[in-house]
């Protein structure tokens, strides 16, 4: 017979799946499962996984809600009803801490009233992320969604959040509690090449964005400044981590822009695939934009990580969450946000100086080996919730 659970992790996300957040949710998972003897995860699933099931090697239950829902926010009124259903069951009574991810699982772990520790793990304010997501939501809505994010963020007994910028919104507009707050980077995991890549017709030498691509991200002023780059024989590979039906507006810009013919597009490569394509790229790029996502709320974003880790040389957009990971000229190389023409010609100069490129990405692999392993951001987090358990 399974054990309960000790722990629970709720994610309003698909687990697993090639998004980063899977990344992060797993990592989380490790970090419990080396504190607990047995846990819960709590999820989203698509058609094709098993509702139920108990990862034996894990010593983990794990539900995943897949009902369909159209409207968003109708979609997470829905979620938080199933999870409040299921932590009242006699299943959870013997629950030690849970850790949430979002909001949406935060709500019903507040009312359902456990004796329990809490964690909320902000990686983003929905009040912020949806604003982004969706320009139209009305400011009732993000008004009772930043309500909700004031009651998980001062009720809940401890807070994991991987940027200081992150830490420094949440004080300011949140909590003064900054004894609650630990900043936990996100981290890379080694990869060795797949038995098994995905062939691309291009022998030509190539530009790395990878990743998924909302606006925020910045693919289109990527776009742009390839333009500056087209005549030289070098090519834009661009791994996305969203199926391609998803990227079809992308296409058509890059046929506006004049661009397209030097693109190679890839979809929802696993994590060995991709490692190969960071591998063999010449730099990669993270152009995150200035909009109140990256700039207020913060993030920690994987992609500049992963690329650094294998010693491929970034060109990151210079903002404070980026300042965080990288030390321009020396671990990779910053460039003024939204201003594609700089973007452009930094990295012809960049492909100039390939002695400059190979030093610059040797230096970022020592950075990730030094700070950024998740073995290491696990540890952090097993700190954490020893920290809020009975000696």
């Amino acid at each position: 017979m399974s054990p309960k659970p000790e722990y629970i992790y709720i994610a309003f996300d698909v687990f697993p799946s090639q998004k980063g957040a899977a990344t992060h949710i797993n990592h989380c998972l490790k970090a419990l499962q080396n504190t607990f003897k047995a846990g819960l995860l709590i999820c989203l699933g698509t058609d094709d996984m098993p509702g139920f099931q108990y990862d034996d090697e894990r010593k983990l239950h794990v539900y995943r809600w897949k009902e369909k829902v159209a409207n968003f926010l109708d979609r997470t009124e829905k979620f938080q009803v199933s999870v409040l259903e299921f932590l009242q069951s006699s299943f959870c009574e013997g629950v030690k801490l849970i850790h949430f991810r979002d909001i949406w699982g935060g709500i019903p772990v507040l009312k359902s009233k456990l004796k329990c520790k809490t964690v909320f793990e902000v990686n983003a304010l929905m009040h912020i992320e949806l604003s982004n997501r969706y320009p139209n939501i009305s400011e009732t809505v993000l008004d009772k969604i930043k309500y909700f994010e004031h009651h998980c963020i001062t009720h809940c007994d401890a807070i994991i959040t991987p940027s200081a910028v992150t830490k420094k919104f949440i004080i300011k507009n949140f909590t003064g509690d900054t004894d609650k707050i630990s900043v936990i980077p996100n981290g890379v995991q080694f990869y060795d090449i797949a038995t098994s890549v995905i062939k691309v017709h291009s022998p030509s030498p190539y530009i790395l964005y990878f990743g998924a691509l909302q606006n925020w991200q910045g693919l289109k002023i990527l776009l742009k400044a390839f333009k500056e780059l087209d005549d030289l024989n070098i090519r834009l590979r661009i791994c996305s981590s969203v199926p391609e039906k998803r990227t079809l507006m992308f296409h058509e810009l890059a046929k506006d822009i004049g661009v397209s013919h030097n693109i190679d597009w890839l979809y929802e490569l696993d994590k060995y695939e991709l490692a190969h394509q960071i591998k063999n790229a010449i730099l990669s790029v993270a152009p995150l934009t200035t909009c109140n996502r990256n700039i207020l709320q913060g993030c920690c974003p994987l992609k500049i990580l992963e690329s650094m880790s294998y010693g491929i040389p970034v060109v990151a957009s210079d903002i404070p969450v980026v300042r965080e990971l990288i030390q321009n000229n020396t671990t990779g190389f910053l460039i003024p946000p939204d201003r594609p023409e700089l973007l452009g010609r930094k990295i012809r100069t960049l492909l100039e100086s390939p002695a400059l490129l190979k030093k610059v990405g040797m230096n970022g692999k020592k950075a990730i080996e030094k700070k950024y392993l998740w073995e290491y951001q696990e540890d952090k987090m097993k700190e954490v919730y020893k920290t809020l358990l009975p000696s």
